[in-house]
């Protein structure tokens, strides 16, 4: 009796330590270090949050499962259940998705997070991702919003802008750069730092800590924090696999995003004095904008938004945007 006592505990114990370990893959970009990247500060609150439950997370740093559309593609397939990725990855089945990285459109992190929450774009956002197995749960931000690096001279005006050539990431960046009276040219990441030295540009409009991580400071001693969009990647989730799960199990995944988006805001505010300092000690010049112009920036990029957008999705943006600002 005493030994199929033990035995029966022990198939209990084993049957327990099956269902805890229920894997959640989680790919993210970069390394999987939070005093160096604020992707893994959610990946660290994602983590942390599911400590104790009946789920175990295995992290996947970047280029594990390979580049950013093959990383979308496992997602809608389940093969990977949480992904933080690039936007745009999203645009082809979700084209309203492209407002959230339309240049001068929010005033800030703060305002882009206050419209996810008081609006219902991401619902409408998920209507042909969810069809198509994908789930856009929030927003994780790489940093503090997009400026101006370069390697010529400071930025402190629209008009300094004229003639200059910029990385394009893509072709909608390249119009806005263009609009605003400079030159673009679209170039892969992993050639940034060649182009720039070779001449084929002077820099590039990307979050600060971009500059910093690379060790492009070397070369970009001009910086002006523009604030000219967040620097948001989508929190993806597998929606066949999160459909799959109880109840307890979807609510446990809920808090574990909202914890994780919750340890990436936090980074990112403490990152703000630090980046500065960072390069101000790598010796690169910060110039911020004179009184006004930011405002004529925004003006010249936002005449490319309607090219970017149909007229009812852009109006969907901005009528969101009215109501959340009176």
């Amino acid at each position: 009796m005493k030994l199929k006592t033990i035995l029966l505990s022990a198939a209990a114990m084993l049957a327990a330590s099956l269902v805890q370990a229920e894997e959640v893959k989680l790919a993210l970009n970069g390394v999987n270090d939070p005093s160096k990247n604020a992707e893994a500060a959610f990946v660290k609150g994602f983590s942390d949050a599911l400590k104790g439950s009946d789920f175990k997370v295995s992290v996947f740093p970047s280029g594990t499962l390979g580049k950013e559309k093959e990383r979308f593609d496992q997602v809608a397939q389940g093969l990977i259940h949480v992904n933080l990725a690039t936007m745009s990855t999203g645009y082809g089945m979700s084209p309203l998705m492209k407002g959230l990285a339309l240049p001068f459109m929010f005033k800030g992190n703060d305002e882009l997070d206050m419209l996810v929450e008081k609006s219902d774009l991401l619902k409408r956002m998920n209507v042909p991702l969810l069809k198509n197995g994908v789930r856009l749960s929030g927003l994780n931000y790489i940093g503090v919003p997009i400026g101006i690096h370069n390697k010529t001279r400071p930025i402190t005006t629209l008009a300094d802008l004229k003639g200059m050539r910029f990385r394009s990431l893509n072709a909608e960046m390249l119009a806005y750069q263009e609009a605003m009276g400079a030159k673009g040219t679209i170039i892969a990441w992993s050639e940034v730092a060649n182009a720039i030295q070779t001449g084929i540009a002077e820099g590039y409009f990307n979050p600060p800590n971009s500059a910093i991580r690379t060790g492009h400071t070397e070369f970009l001693v001009h910086f002006t924090p523009a604030n000219i969009a967040p620097s948001a990647r989508a929190v993806l989730v597998s929606e066949d696999w999160y459909a799959g799960l109880s109840d307890n199990g979807k609510a446990a995944i809920d808090a574990a995003i909202k914890a994780g988006i919750a340890a990436n805001r936090g980074w990112v505010d403490a990152w703000k004095e630090t980046v500065r300092k960072r390069h101000i000690e790598a010796g690169v010049t910060i110039s911020e904008l004179r009184g006004g112009e930011r405002a004529k920036m925004a003006e010249a990029a936002s005449t490319t938004w309607k090219d970017v957008m149909s007229a009812d999705d852009l109006a969907l943006f901005t009528g969101a945007l009215d109501k959340l600002r009176k």
